[in-house]
């Protein structure tokens, strides 16, 4: 095995090689499970490998979480009337369905509503906060959406309206006027390391009101375990690190969509065509997130939330259908608009991301975002027009920046605005538009000069030689599941092999038979790198990327996944 020279190169993808974790070289599986274990601190029997329910914190070490619970089981044991308002994101939606299906179970009075993305909006609207009090309401439920909604707060208050936020989205310097605010990013808070989404919030609200029934003699009889499905789907949805609790939560969530998903979520499931005995992070991600999302994108959150609450089977694969639909004609705008997007950017010659069109769909200018952010490596703003006539802009950034305080620092052109690290929006008056640009750009640059000199590394944590490529090796990396946000896959160089095989297959697969003229080992490439001439058979490569089982093939199968390839 060579040494580690090949640390500080770039790959096909202009990034530079880096340890993950420290120096790690393997030529046996044993080896390289070991010292793995070693980089990342961990042991076999650790925690981390066997999560539990059991290692959830106690709900009541969050901020304000005694005073929420307690009114909300007086609401319940009084049967007053409770109203939840949501958001129209999967986080939001997913949140709003685990609220409201819960605390009818134990037979509450509980009504909701969405927001529509264009004509309301991010964040509680006075219209909804009224309606909500006409019908009878007097405990209000925020999920995912709240923190910054002070008009709203302190008119629920002036009304004698008890209003508990649930959100996990970056405060303001000081807090709405509201009954209890349950966000873990408060300053005074820290619950969970501040890395809850909305959902996971709404969830631990939960636990809390059971525990405080079942200390009064009155223990539902509605498991909240079912639940699950739909907080890990929220979790994996809004980027959540997968660490420590939201670990735990997705663990169990995954396993709750493969043995008992509700209706909704099988039938959305059937629909993307995922195999629940396979279902993972990435599956979530990719298939299922998007459907839900696209409900709110395309035409209102109302759509996801009865797919996520229904109890029809029939009606569920209906409503799936519906999702599915509008993720492809959210699929097909979004494309339209990204190239749109890129052609003004172009005609306005400058370097900063910040672009909007009085055509453009409201459901897909953060998608937009998103992409222009990765292809141009920093922080993009791309907005619509809406009915009022201003511009609601998606913000989206890519690794080492902070949307959240992006928005803040270019506060004085915003109406209204809110956010995390890796996202947020806001709304602009057209005549503030070029003042916000200037503001933005001033604000990317200056995160970005506290970047510089930090060229975009691809960490890997290790380099293995094709020995190491076993079953057992891979069956082990498996224990790492959930993968996602700050819990990544493996990543493996394998330096200097020789591509025995090279095939072309449907659907842009490629499938290569590797050697080291001792051992032969399948690799295959989902998305092409552009670069297939350097992929072909008799040539030497080092490739980067995940080894994995391939249950296609057979329980003891294994594949190199390629991600990229030493130049």
């Amino acid at each position: 095995m060579v040494d580690d020279q090949w640390i500080g190169k770039l790959t096909h993808k202009g990034k530079m090689v880096v340890w993950r974790h420290q120096p790690l070289i393997a030529n046996d599986p044993v080896q390289a499970w070991q010292g793995l274990l070693k980089a990342r601190n961990l042991k076999e029997k650790d925690k981390f490998f066997t999560p539990a329910l059991s290692d959830l914190p106690d709900p009541f070490l969050m901020q304000d979480m005694d005073l929420a619970a307690s009114r909300l089981v007086r609401a319940i044991q009084k049967k007053e009337k409770i109203h939840v308002f949501g958001d129209f994101d999967c986080d939001g939606v997913s949140g709003t369905c685990v609220l409201v299906e819960a605390l009818r179970a134990i037979g509450a009075d509980v009504g909701y509503s969405i927001p529509h993305r264009v004509n309301d909006g991010h964040g509680i609207g006075m219209d909804a906060l009224q309606s909500a009090m006409d019908t009878g309401a007097v405990v209000g439920l925020s999920v995912d959406t709240g923190t910054t909604c002070f008009e709203a707060c302190d008119y629920a208050m002036l009304h004698g309206f008890d209003f508990i936020i649930t959100d996990h989205h970056l405060p303001d310097k000081t807090l709405p006027r509201a009954f209890a605010i349950l966000n873990p990013a408060r300053d005074d808070c820290g619950f969970a390391d501040r890395q809850l989404c909305g959902t996971g919030v709404a969830f631990f609200l939960l636990v809390a009101v059971w525990k405080q029934l079942g200390k009064q003699g009155q223990r539902p009889d509605y498991d909240l375990k079912q639940l699950l499905d739909r907080v890990a789907v929220a979790t994996i949805a809004d980027v959540m690190p997968l660490q420590g609790v939201n670990r735990v939560l997705v663990h169990f969530g995954l396993r709750q969509l493969k043995t008992a998903p509700s209706i909704g979520m099988s039938a959305l499931m059937d629909t993307a065509k995922v195999n629940k005995n396979r279902i993972s992070a990435e599956t979530v991600a990719f298939y299922l997130a998007p459907r839900i999302n696209a409900a709110g994108r395309m035409q209102h959150g109302e759509d996801a939330m009865r797919l996520l609450c229904c109890q029809d089977e029939q009606q569920a694969k209906r409503l799936a259908l519906v999702l599915d639909g509008l993720n492809q004609e959210r699929r097909k705008i979004e494309s339209d608009t990204f190239k749109q997007a890129t052609a003004k950017l172009k005609l306005a010659y400058g370097h900063t991301l910040a672009v909007y069109d009085q055509t453009w769909h409201a459901g897909v200018v953060g998608l937009v975002a998103g992409r222009l952010a990765r292809q141009y490596g920093r922080p993009a703003a791309v907005g619509f027009v809406d009915t009022m006539q201003h511009i609601r802009v998606s913000l989206r950034g890519v690794c080492g920046f902070h949307v959240g305080n992006l928005l803040y620092m270019c506060s004085e052109y915003l109406d209204r605005f809110g956010g995390h690290a890796g996202a947020g929006g806001g709304t602009v008056k057209k005549e503030a538009w070029p003042g916000f640009v200037a503001a933005f750009d001033m604000a990317v640059q200056k995160q970005q000069a506290e970047l510089k000199d930090q060229p975009q590394t691809l960490p890997i944590d290790g380099a293995l030689s094709l020995q190491a490529l076993h079953h057992g090796l891979a069956s082990r990396l498996a224990r790492f599941e959930p993968l996602g946000q700050g819990n990544p896959a493996c990543v493996w160089l394998i330096h200097q092999v020789t591509i025995a095989d090279f095939k072309k297959l449907k659907g842009g697969v490629c499938r290569l038979m590797l050697t080291d003229g001792q051992r032969f080992v399948p690799a295959v490439l989902f998305r092409h790198l552009g670069a297939e001439s350097l992929l072909q058979q008799g040539l030497t490569v080092s490739l980067l990327g995940q080894l994995q089982k391939d249950t296609f093939r057979g329980a003891e199968s294994i594949q190199f996944v390629i991600e990229d390839m030493l130049l």
